[in-house]
């Protein structure tokens, strides 16, 4: 029989322990070191927007005088948005109108790449869920008017109070069943339509990172979902330290269905007992904004990057982080 000593002893527990648990040796939160990044950029630039930056119809300004606006403030691309139980105003708006905010999108050279929506298209509320989709039905309509091709949106959830809010059925294989069938229902409903649903992944729900996403696609069978990608939604305490990992597999598995992508980070605030992500401007978190714009400069034609989230004040500084960056990696921003 073999001495056991002490120190023997204690090793075995551990590494049972790691056994039944699955913890640090099966997933580990230290920064990943073994991977070299493949900063090697390509030809196509990128557009930036901010969410301060709206084209939408008020009616305080002219369609020329708010696309102008949106160059004058250094950005190349813009979004409309439309809150539930409102209607969308460029539904009604005359055909005027909609030639002129399409002259002065070539005039400076500015595109609206969204329009997007906050709905929980698989509410468990019947009747809510019905008022839901019909609310993005009409802004896909709105936006394939004005010649918008991505309507944003999450899935959903079934918490009945939160559209994003965690809930135990959330990973379900009948809440999954319900929303391949609510966006089948959707795209039928708006056929006549080119805007795709660009489908934004939530941690809280079902679409929380690329293989959820691709598997969306596939079961849908529609090519016009696509996605919109917002790596900071799929942020995990195991993706922590592993954005590189995490962009490159989100560019890898979906490639060119990214319609458009969100610029923000994460942090793991370091005076909480209990570890607590919260979101921040880029370049105050851990995100590899150098692969990011890199994996963006190597798709086929120009992506937006989207500020958005922030302070007020965080819109320069994170828009010029963005800029030094893509300067470092040697990226171009679209001007």
């Amino acid at each position: 029989m073999p001495i056991i000593t002490r120190r023997r002893a204690l090793a075995a527990g551990a590494a049972a322990a790691c056994l039944y648990t699955g913890t640090a040796a099966a997933r580990p939160l230290a920064p990943f070191t073994g991977k070299r990044r493949d900063l090697k950029p390509g030809s196509t630039p990128v557009r930036l927007a901010s969410f301060q930056n709206f084209v939408n119809r008020t009616g305080k300004e002219s369609v020329t005088e708010t696309v102008k606006r949106v160059r004058d403030a250094g950005y190349t691309s813009a979004l409309t948005h439309t809150s539930l139980g409102t209607r969308n105003a460029w539904l009604d708006a005359p055909e005027p109108e909609i030639s002129e905010l399409k002259n002065a999108l070539k005039k400076y050279d500015v595109v609206i790449f969204d329009a997007m929506i906050w709905a929980n298209l698989i509410h468990p509320d019947e009747s809510t869920r019905r008022k839901h989709l019909a609310y993005a039905a009409e802004n896909i309509e709105a936006a394939d008017r004005i010649g918008v091709s991505m309507v944003t949106a999450v899935t959903g959830s079934c918490d009945p109070d939160h559209y994003i809010g965690i809930h135990p059925d959330n990973w379900s294989k009948e809440t999954w069943n319900l929303t391949v069938r609510c966006i089948k229902q959707l795209l039928k409903d708006t056929s006549g339509c080119a805007t795709a649903l660009g489908v934004e992944a939530c941690i809280t729900t079902n679409i929380d990172g690329p293989k959820a996403h691709k598997r969306l696609m596939e079961d849908v069978g529609d090519p016009r979902v696509r996605v919109c990608l917002d790596p900071t939604n799929m942020m995990s305490f195991e993706r922590y330290y592993h954005s590189t990992e995490l962009l490159d597999e989100c560019f890898d598995t979906l490639g060119e269905n990214i319609l458009g992508c969100h610029a923000k980070d994460t942090l793991i605030l370091p005076d909480r007992m209990l570890a607590y992500i919260t979101e921040v401007p880029p370049g105050q978190g851990v995100q590899d904004y150098e692969t990011y714009l890199v994996r963006l400069s190597r798709m086929k034609w120009p992506r937006t990057l989207l500020l958005e989230h922030m302070k007020e004040e965080d819109y320069a500084p994170s828009k010029a982080f963005i800029e030094e960056t893509a300067k470092k990696a040697g990226v171009q921003i679209y001007t």
